[in-house]
């Protein structure tokens, strides 16, 4: 029951920026993203392993960019795996050629079986997009901090790089 309600949440986030994917000729006006989480920490554990997907859309058509965002995760620990499904708002700052700054602030449920926690969770983070020789593939870096709201809360810090590919071309 609870894989189907991440996977339910998940869908309604991704459904916004699916809308707006055909409003602009910027090849990034929509994205989707792969990131592989080099460190991801909460509080006396850090993670094996993880990544997180994300799909990413914007309203308007002048700097700064600010859209929908929506987010799936996983990170594995020695003792279990800790799954997210988050969503909300990104700002992109798209000053320069090469480099594409942007922050963001998502809330969402955060589910860790083991731990017997399934809880909202809000995250702030930012990151920058790198143009890379192919107009079609920037590669992203990108730090986040989330809170957990659990009856102990606590914050975990996710370190990540990864692959933006463009929805809209």
């Amino acid at each position: 029951m609870k894989n189907r309600l991440v996977l339910l949440l998940a869908g309604v986030l991704f459904v916004p920026a699916h809308v707006a994917s055909a409003q602009s000729r910027d090849p990034f006006f929509s994205t989707l993203s792969a990131n592989y989480d080099v460190v991801y920490h909460e509080p006396g554990a850090t993670s094996n392993a993880g990544a997180h997907f994300d799909l990413a859309s914007t309203f308007k058509r002048d700097v700064p960019f600010i859209g929908p965002v929506g987010e799936v995760g996983f990170n594995h620990f020695a003792a279990g795996t800790v799954v997210s499904a988050m969503g909300g708002l990104r700002v992109r700052a798209n000053t320069d050629f090469y480099v594409l700054p942007y922050a963001e602030m998502v809330v969402g449920l955060y589910h860790c079986g083991v731990c017997d926690i399934n809880d909202f969770a809000l995250q702030g983070g930012g990151g920058v997009d790198f143009r890379t020789a192919s107009p079609n593939v920037r590669i992203r870096l990108q730090l986040d901090v989330r809170h957990v709201f659990d009856a102990s809360a606590f914050n975990g810090v996710r370190l990540s790089a990864g692959v933006v590919l463009p929805l809209n071309k």
